[in-house]
């Protein structure tokens, strides 16, 4: 027979530990690698839009299927132009998607990833020139801060992985280098892809999945991005020479600028 008292002994240590994991949710291998993964036309609505629009700007932006490839397509047209009627915007231009806030527990408390055994994020793109940024927002003093690290393409135009160490990331507000403050993984609200890179015109990036994962993945994934760039360079000599002088020039403007997200 069971007594009331040892069901509510029962009871009360159940909820306490609900409660302790609630705000940080423990995941499953697979769950905590998998942020986002483009499958299929509903894996679209896991994911916002903004763009300069929200200030009176001019930049349109769009997150779509693409049922041809079977991904979501971040595409669009960038401006600069300034909106007229509001004379304190000095600056325009620029797009971006990520996934939608995180769930929040009984309490109101954010139920954030917890990624800390990670050590890098891969995500499976294809892209064109422009130059794009990698979004974290994590638990930080300002909702308005965020990590973010360049998505660097190495073979625009086809499809390749790009892995990035979470250590690499830096954290910034409004575009603008705050400190060199890791970023807390176990405390992880969205992942996204942002563009504003000071151009006019349209913009087309092709994402399957951003997942984060660890050194034996990431070694496996940068040795393969290696034989493709190796087998491009041979292939293309006159463009892999024009790449690797503009990534040369810029790790140089990064060396002396004291502000890289601006290069």
């Amino acid at each position: 027979m069971v007594t009331t008292e040892g069901f509510l002994a029962r009871s009360l240590r159940a909820l306490k530990v609900l409660v302790k994991s609630s705000t940080t949710a423990q995941m499953t291998r697979q769950e905590v690698f998998d942020l986002i993964k483009f499958d299929s036309p509903e894996s679209i609505s896991k994911c916002l839009t903004r763009s300069d629009q929200e200030l009176g700007g001019y930049s349109t932006v769009n997150l779509d299927w693409d049922e041809k490839e079977k991904c979501a397509h971040f595409h669009g047209n960038l401006s600069l132009d300034l909106p007229p009627s509001r004379p304190e915007v000095t600056r325009s231009g620029y797009a971006m998607f990520r996934t939608k806030d995180r769930p929040r527990n009984f309490k109101d408390d954010v139920i954030y990833w917890n990624l800390s055994d990670a050590t890098h994020i891969a995500m499976r793109v294809k892209g064109d020139r422009r130059k794009y940024f990698v979004n974290l927002q994590s638990k930080t003093a300002l909702p308005t801060e965020i990590h973010q690290h360049r998505l660097f393409l190495y073979d625009p135009g086809n499809w390749e992985i790009a892995v990035i160490p979470f250590k690499n990331f830096l954290l910034t507000h409004w575009g603008r280098v705050e400190q060199h403050q890791q970023i807390d993984q176990a405390k992880v609200k969205t992942v996204g892809i942002g563009l504003l890179d000071r151009r006019y015109g349209p913009f087309s990036l092709k994402v399957g999945w951003i997942k984060a994962i660890t050194d034996d993945e990431a070694m496996k994934y940068l040795q393969e991005r290696r034989v493709r760039y190796e087998n491009w360079k041979r292939n293309n000599p006159a463009a892999a020479a024009e790449s690797e002088k503009k990534l040369s020039e810029f790790e140089e403007r990064k060396r002396k600028d004291p502000n890289p997200m601006e290069l």
